[in-house]
């Protein structure tokens, strides 16, 4: 359900940047691991509608790290929920001695024990924040009124809970359907029998001895099992097939028709994730600038092209559709080529310079034939 609707960066976006080498900013980018950190966090993002994004720097590496934080280990301030003032990030501990605090503010950074006394920090005695700012990044699942934390999402969990049950159940029926229950008349109440293929069971003169097959209402527990299934996929926009094994193959284009319904909120998505795009550029402005200074121009901007959702089509559906843009001037050869091998051809000056080479390749071979 999850990874069904959370398709934000389910193919990685391309970023530019302005007043910054490209090269410079994909660098930076894939130092953090970006990519891979912002799709778990907009799968985090769906089931608790409220995430934290921290940059933080890697000083073995000289390069900015990035993380995601979950609310159950935040605690904020926050007057404008898109600007929170405090915020305490805990860090457990195998014992609860262990346990840690990190205390955020613009201008204060401390590092508090279990108990909430604050640790002294090496090349840091006055306890100041040298970022000047906070740095950390909300992202919400939706614009927030004046609430930090989002509400929403529990029903999940719930939901979770009552199929785990019902699936317990279910197996439980299933095992007392297969095996039935041993009953037996006329001997004590306290004598233990024992039986097996092996075994001969002694009766008393007129003892009975048998298993009787108890009412498992497998195809109950089923049918409330699938209807919570489609009342959840339902309440988030997700097609109940998802959950029908029997479905058959579909064509590509109603595959597109199918998620119809998840055109809107993946925009919605979108939207949200554009302005944290722009908030974390800014944020790792300063962290990078504060350890590298004149690295990021303050000028610099970044802009984001979240990727197009891809229809599994056919392969002859594929190139009918790369032909048809290339034809109306939509696509070059690049695109075509980026599109068809994306993790061979990253971007677009690799997809060129092999272009070059295969029309270099073709040429020598021809000249030879």
């Amino acid at each position: 359900m999850v990874d069904k609707r959370a398709s934000t960066y389910r193919l990685a976006p391309r970023r530019t940047f302005t007043g910054l080498d490209q090269s410079t900013g994909d660098q930076l980018y894939r130092a953090m691991n970006a990519d891979a950190v912002l799709k778990k966090a907009s799968r985090y993002l769906e089931l608790s509608k409220t995430v934290m994004l921290q940059v933080g720097w890697d000083d073995a590496a000289g390069m900015p790290t990035l993380h995601v934080l979950t609310p159950n280990v935040l605690d904020v301030v926050a007057t404008n929920p898109e600007h929170p003032s405090r915020v305490i990030v805990t860090y457990p501990g195998e014992r609860s001695d262990d346990t840690t605090f990190a205390d955020w503010t613009p201008t204060g950074f401390k590092l508090l024990n279990d108990r909430g006394a604050a640790k002294r920090i090496d090349g840091n005695p006055g306890n100041s924040n040298p970022y000047g700012r906070l740095p950390f990044v909300p992202w919400f699942d939706r614009l927030p009124d004046d609430k930090f934390w989002l509400p929403g999402g529990d029903d999940l969990f719930e939901a979770q809970d009552a199929l785990n049950i019902g699936l317990a159940n279910l197996w439980r029926a299933v095992e007392c359907q297969a095996h039935g229950q041993a009953w037996a008349s006329g001997i004590s109440a306290n004598e233990v029998l024992q039986f097996g293929p092996d075994r001969a069971i002694a009766l008393p003169q007129g003892g009975q001895f048998g298993f009787a097959t108890p009412n498992a209402p497998i195809g109950s527990i089923l049918e409330a099992l699938e209807f919570l299934l489609r009342q959840i996929a339902a309440t988030y926009g997700v097609g109940s097939d998802i959950f029908d094994l029997s479905k058959v193959a579909e064509s590509g284009s109603a595959k597109h028709a199918g998620r119809l319904d998840l055109k809107e909120v993946r925009q919605d998505q979108i939207a949200q994730a554009r302005t944290m795009e722009t908030r974390l550029f800014e944020t790792l402005k300063v962290v990078v600038n504060t350890h590298r200074p004149g690295t990021i121009p303050d000028a610099a901007l970044i802009g984001v092209d979240f990727a197009e959702q891809q229809d599994q089509l056919s392969e002859a559906e594929h190139l009918s559709n790369a032909q048809i843009k290339s034809d109306l001037g939509i696509w070059s050869p690049v695109d075509v080529l980026m599109s068809i091998n994306p993790d061979g051809f990253p971007d677009r000056d690799v997809a060129y310079r092999e272009l070059l080479r295969r029309r270099d390749e073709a040429g020598d071979l021809a000249i030879q034939l």
